[in-house]
């Protein structure tokens, strides 16, 4: 995963990524951090959400990722569309 977003910086660049299945947050982080992504909603149904919370503010990255807990049918972004949609699923 890390590799793809590498070489794909320029896919990333200001766009507005979303992470379903976040999980502890890596895949948000590496395109808020590698691939410089404008803002990245990381959403996960399960608790680990909370942890994944404690690590963006731990890595400096709550002002580009916000973490969302819940489904991702439940929950209402506050943007009309993404550019990006990762997931590890």
């Amino acid at each position: 995963y890390l590799r793809a977003i590498e070489q794909n910086v320029d896919f990333f660049t200001d766009k507005i990524v979303l992470d379903v299945g976040c999980g502890t947050g890596i895949l948000s982080m590496f395109a808020a951090k590698i691939g410089k992504a404008k803002k990245v909603y990381a959403i996960e149904c399960s608790s680990i959400a909370i942890q994944c919370q404690q690590i963006v503010i731990d890595n400096d990255l709550s002002d580009v990722i916000q973490v969302f807990h819940g489904k991702m049918e439940d929950i209402t972004l506050p943007t009309d569309y993404v550019d990006i949609i990762i997931s590890e699923w």
